[in-house]
């Protein structure tokens, strides 16, 4: 089995932001129990959440525009 890569993650998010998840649904259902996820989402701005990946990536979720993005 391949292991799951930040892209991987990504789209997963997607398409629970698609299917109507809200961010809290998302993190208690899908990142907080990602093995790539180190920590706890990060107010990074008034309108972004962060969550930091290994490798120094992180998950940036915009919340005006309900999108989340690969940083």
């Amino acid at each position: 089995m391949p292991k799951s890569s930040a892209i991987d993650l990504l789209r997963k998010c997607a398409e629970a932001l698609s299917g109507g998840c809200d961010f809290p649904a998302i993190w208690h259902d899908v990142l907080r129990v990602h093995p790539l996820v180190t920590g706890v989402p990060i107010q990074a701005a008034p309108d972004r959440l962060e969550i930091r990946l290994i490798h120094h990536q992180r998950l940036v979720f915009d919340l005006t525009h309900k999108k989340m993005i690969l940083g």
